[in-house]
């Protein structure tokens, strides 16, 4: 597991469920080069207590990785998981899927928060950039996100 990874698991009492392993693996490789915290502190700052996030990166309209974060009541990461490829692949291209994956979400862990979604180019640029606000409305520009549902924090961070 990256170290990226390892920095949201930190705490003894964040479980894993439903991994898949390709994913798991794909999700690795992207984090790969991302700062040690990145990950643990976009969790902190945009995933509102009691709720999930749902982030998934597309190859082609394929789902290539995705990562779901559970938080509890004090907004404590809580869970860790992938969503079910199926889920994703049956909708087709990446805004179908996005919203399939987010029902998914709600269905298995609670209210969904924060829905992020980006072909696989983007999501290494996100992962890279110092300045992960503009890299996001990068992908946004060139039709490569899907953002949906947007917490309030969010909204304010890419205005």
């Amino acid at each position: 597991m990256s170290d990226t990874a390892d920095a949201l698991l930190a705490d003894p009492g964040v479980g894993r469920r439903n991994i898949d392993p390709a994913q798991w693996a794909n999700l690795e490789l992207l984090l790969a080069d991302a700062a040690r915290d990145d990950l643990a502190v976009a969790v902190r700052t945009f995933v509102s207590a009691g709720s999930s996030a749902v982030v998934g990166v597309f190859d082609n309209d394929s789902l290539w990785t995705s990562l779901v974060v559970s938080v509890d009541h004090a907004g404590a990461p809580e869970w860790l998981s992938t969503v079910d490829g199926s889920v994703a692949e049956a909708a087709g291209d990446m805004t179908k899927a996005a919203g399939q994956a987010v029902k998914w979400v709600q269905a298995r862990y609670g209210p969904c928060s924060l829905g992020l979604f980006v072909d696989k180019k983007h999501a290494e640029a996100l992962v890279r950039a110092s300045d992960k606000a503009a890299a996001v409305r990068t992908a946004a520009a060139a039709g490569g996100l899907v953002l949906s549902p947007v917490p309030p924090s969010l909204a304010i961070a890419l205005a």
